[in-house]
């Protein structure tokens, strides 16, 4: 389980990522449930494709007298030009190169870790100023992937 804390609109979310397979994910936002859908775009790097969840919980039956935002996953990437690996992994592509701008958001390698494919996205818009893996790497969490410059 992967866990992230949020600040959006100036409130602090704790959410836990139980299960993600690409198409779905079920998690739990400060402890309430929610079953929620992925949907990519084919082709687009400039943006990641928005996810919605639903205001109300997946368990909760009564309506909640001020419905909870739609969330976004955060990646884990510190603030800053570094993406950094959120966990461990192997290297499964680099979809950047030296030299290429990239919009903040945009998948700039992908990671396998337990049998799954992991995007990583770009956490600055900028240019790739350093690319420190290769594919088949082997990383470790938080090891520095990729060098952003910042716009």
């Amino acid at each position: 389980m992967k866990t992230f804390d949020l600040l959006i609109g100036g409130k602090a979310y704790s959410v836990d990522v139980e299960k993600f397979d690409g198409k779905q994910a079920r998690v739990r936002v400060d402890g309430r449930p929610y079953e929620i859908e992925v949907k990519k775009r084919a082709g687009v790097l400039s943006k990641p494709a928005p996810v919605r969840i639903p205001a109300q919980p997946v368990m909760q039956k009564a309506t909640p007298a001020v419905p909870e935002p739609p969330l976004v996953p955060v990646p884990s990437v510190p603030s800053g030009g570094e993406v950094t690996a959120p966990m461990p992994g192997m290297i499964l592509c680099i979809m950047v190169s030296v030299g290429d701008h990239v919009a903040v958001g945009a998948p700039v390698m992908k990671i396998e870790a337990m049998k799954m494919e992991n995007e990583i996205p770009s956490p600055v818009s900028g240019t790739v100023k350093t690319i420190t893996v290769k594919v088949g790497d082997q990383v470790s969490t938080d090891e520095t992937l990729i060098v952003i410059e910042e716009e």
